[in-house]
């Protein structure tokens, strides 16, 4: 695969995934807005949606295959690039959704007597979709850079560890811009 078809490749998959990104939020804020969604059905709902994307990661994570072909044309070029530390990738992404998945379930047990119906602001919405859409855009940019600049497999030793750290890393900032959002809003 030649730089240029690289880059098309590339601009193609982050078109995509910053659309999917636009597209979810604006169905989940249209839905909120013509049905009422207690916090707790809502955390059954993503609880349900991530555990399915866990299970559907776990069962395929040594596989390319995709329904975008965009996508399945990275896996392949990624795959190939990365050599085995791409399946150590793919299973413990899959492990790290298990793990939100349980946290939503968890959450949806501990709102469940609450009965509050889910209402969320624009202004809050507009900005957790602009942080949401930088910290995706940011990963990206290190990972492609990362996958795309490498010379051998060797260039990703511990390539997991650290790209799970750096998550971390940007979780928790998101985290407190999110607390700091709210508490300005509030």
């Amino acid at each position: 695969m030649t730089s240029s078809d690289i880059k098309k490749l590339r601009v193609r998959q982050l078109l995509l995934l910053n659309g999917s990104i636009l597209f979810f939020l604006a169905v989940s804020y249209i839905l909120q807005i013509l049905i009422e969604i207690t916090y707790s059905q809502m955390f059954i709902f993503l609880g349900i949606a991530t555990l399915i994307q866990s299970i559907l990661g776990w069962v395929k994570r040594n596989s390319a295959k995709s329904i975008f072909p965009v996508i399945e044309q990275v896996a392949i070029y990624e795959k190939e690039k990365m050599g085995p530390e791409w399946s150590r990738q793919r299973t413990v992404g899959s492990i790290w959704t298990m793990l939100v998945s349980s946290i939503l379930f968890l959450n949806a047990y501990f709102h469940s007597d609450s009965g509050d119906i889910l209402s969320i602001e624009p202004v809050f919405l507009f900005f957790l979709t602009i942080a949401i859409l930088v910290m995706t855009n940011i990963s990206f940019v290190i990972h492609t850079r990362k996958v795309d600049g490498a010379q051998s497999h060797a260039d990703f030793t511990g390539y997991t560890r650290n790209s799970n750290v750096r998550a971390i890393i940007f979780g928790a900032c998101y985290a407190i811009l999110i607390c700091v959002l709210i508490l300005s809003l509030v």
